[in-house]
């Protein structure tokens, strides 16, 4: 009789266990939609921490989470928290890993300074990490790459990564995005073009800084080709900005171009050096690089922003004509107090 009163009340015990989890399973706790960051290492006291103004009662969350051993098998990640979970869907989330995508846009950056700057602000690598990744994939590559050359390897875009991508990781899937570009067909044009990709990628950068519309980037590039051809020098504005701000700083705000910009001395501006600079200006979109490698025929060699067609350019042969439209770009710039 003893025996069998003691096996009721253990069975009577384990039920009361299971129902207060179920129960405890069952419990909405999330005060509104939100999300939790989980940092990579963090452990599971740091975790409710980052809970604790998240959920209206704390104490049954982490019992039930503890239940689960949720303390040892904690996944990092940016994971959704949704007003309508129940702390066994949430824990559930948190052990099987299913956490939310980021989206990351890679702009026209001019240095992978700015990159790191960017990403980091969208997934946990700090931006000392990225570059640091960078310069390490780079050396590894080419001994001979630097932190301005290693620019043609990121193609602008929009991204989904995971919160807790490494800096190593984000740059593994950046570069694989560049062999997916740079493919064979690119490849091709460029030989026949008797250019490298970093030579494609330079001139490509000059054409995104200076063509702000995608139809006319085609022509911009067939003229800069035309100068390049005739052993001209490029004179591209978007180059001695570049220089300028390489010397004085990013931040520097620059409207207009005035001769102090143009006489910097720098290799990378075209109108104190002939040719291509030695590295990209900028992360150029696939259209400026395609804009290279499929230039739209034609003559011309000068070209100035037209007023009269705001984002387009008045391309001639004469340089008495491209005087003229000069003069007529600046009067349009001085009328509005651009300076």
């Amino acid at each position: 009789m003893k025996n069998y009163t003691k096996f009721i009340a253990i069975g009577l015990l384990a039920t009361s266990l299971t129902s207060c989890s179920f129960f405890q399973g069952s419990k909405k706790l999330v005060k509104e939609d939100a999300y939790l960051y989980i940092r990579t290492e963090a452990n599971f006291e740091e975790v409710m921490d980052s809970l604790s103004t998240k959920m209206t009662d704390l104490d049954v969350f982490r019992n039930y989470a503890e239940s689960k051993d949720l303390p040892e098998k904690l996944k990092p990640g940016k994971y959704k928290l949704n007003e309508s979970d129940t702390n066994k869907e949430l824990v559930n989330r948190l052990i099987l890993g299913s956490q939310e995508e980021v989206k990351l846009r890679i702009k026209n950056e001019p240095t992978i300074f700015h990159l790191a700057s960017s990403v980091s602000k969208k997934i946990e690598a700090d931006s000392a990490e990225i570059v640091q990744a960078i310069v390490d994939w780079g050396m590894k590559k080419d001994p001979n790459m630097t932190a301005e050359t290693v620019k043609i390897y990121f193609v602008p875009n929009t991204y989904h990564y995971f919160w807790n991508t490494s800096g190593e990781k984000f740059v593994e899937k950046m570069t694989a995005e560049f062999d997916k570009v740079w493919n064979k067909e690119r490849q091709q044009k460029a030989a026949a073009m008797n250019f490298t990709p970093l030579q494609v990628y330079t001139l490509a950068s000059i054409v995104q800084m200076e063509a702000s519309k995608v139809d006319e980037q085609p022509k911009v590039a067939q003229a800069y080709l035309n100068r390049l051809a005739k052993d001209m020098r490029l004179e591209a504005d978007p180059t001695s900005i570049y220089a300028y701000k390489l010397q004085n700083g990013f931040d520097n705000k620059i409207q207009r171009v005035y001769h102090g910009h143009l006489a910097i001395p720098s290799d990378y501006n075209t109108y104190k050096v002939k040719g291509l600079p030695p590295a990209p200006i900028c992360l150029p979109n696939t259209t400026a690089v395609d804009a290279v490698l499929n230039p739209e025929e034609h003559p011309y060699v000068y070209f100035c922003a037209d007023p009269d067609r705001p984002g387009y350019h008045s391309f001639t042969n004469s340089y008495a004509e491209h005087e003229r439209n000069a003069a007529k770009y600046r009067k349009w710039l001085n009328d509005r107090g651009i300076k």
